[in-house]
């Protein structure tokens, strides 16, 4: 369900057409040039239900733009994030401008998931129009954050579910890479199995709660301080699943290109893996 917002600025401009009355004919038209640009800067809304879906079915590109410590307790699935919280770090709007021109000029709608549905999805429109998107394609999903809470089963945490092309290495070429520095092996199995074996040169962040917000932001936090998103990351997790497609969702969001993502298959319960572990 869809519903355009007609401004405030509209009912002024109709109601100053009653006053001037009749006789003033130019008058007229100017203020009904008024209310038509006021109606092309108006907002249009959709339902949280209508934007869950659209993720689901891929009709829409579900834009989150919350700041990460909100996003991450709970998410639209697969939907896109690009925070434009805090509203005055102009530096975002700026890399919402790149995102937009990059990954959202094709035509599709925009359903924008703010805190509330207010002041974030309202510089966000804005942010889109400057990079071209048509107007016309923008939608505020009403409410927010706060309403989609209510939505039974419209947030989550869990990130292994989501709709990306998985990619994976074999342990071979895996271990081809050790030691190098053409590659990053990221281990996301938990501190103590990590102790116990790992591959030499190898960084970690535990995913072993995969839902956890704190392991994801730490995982975040590493994707964004530590490593380098030109190169190609390898994950290694327990079996080469769930733990490694949150990690690969997670560094999505850090701003790493997932075709640069593989998983190692199997995991460590590969033997030959298992067989150049080290504990240093």
């Amino acid at each position: 369900m869809k519903k355009k917002i007609v401004t405030l600025g509209i009912m002024m401009a109709l109601s100053m057409t009653a006053v001037a009355g009749c006789g003033q004919k130019a008058g007229v038209e100017t203020t009904a040039q008024a209310a038509a640009a006021q109606s092309d800067d108006s907002y249009q809304y959709v339902s949280p239900g209508d934007a869950v879906a659209a993720a689901k079915d891929k009709s829409a590109h579900v834009l989150d733009v919350r700041e990460w410590d909100n996003y991450v307790k709970g998410r639209v699935a697969d939907s896109d994030w690009c925070p434009i919280f805090p509203l005055e770090d102009d530096s975002l709007a700026d890399a919402m401008n790149t995102y937009a021109k990059e990954n959202l000029s094709d035509g599709q709608k925009i359903y924008i998931i703010c805190n509330s549905g207010k002041r974030g999805a309202e510089k966000a429109t804005g942010v889109l129009k400057e990079a071209g998107i048509d107007g016309s394609l923008i939608y505020t999903v009403e409410g927010g954050a706060k309403a989609l809470e209510s939505e039974k089963g419209a947030l989550t945490t869990n990130r292994a579910d989501e709709d990306i092309d998985w990619k994976t290495v074999t342990a071979a070429d895996a271990l081809k890479a050790v030691g190098g520095s053409d590659v990053q092996i990221l281990d996301v199995r938990d501190n103590d199995t990590y102790a116990e074996g790992h591959l030499k040169g190898s960084l970690q962040s535990p995913l072993k709660e995969i839902e956890d917000p704190a392991a994801q932001t730490a995982m975040y936090k590493m994707a964004k301080e530590e490593m380098d998103p030109s190169k190609p990351v390898y994950l290694l997790c327990y079996s080469g699943n769930k733990c490694a497609k949150t990690g690969i969702s997670v560094m999505k969001d850090a701003g790493f290109d997932v075709d640069n993502l593989f998983i190692i298959e199997n995991g460590a319960k590969d033997k030959d893996i298992q067989a150049a572990f080290v504990t240093e």
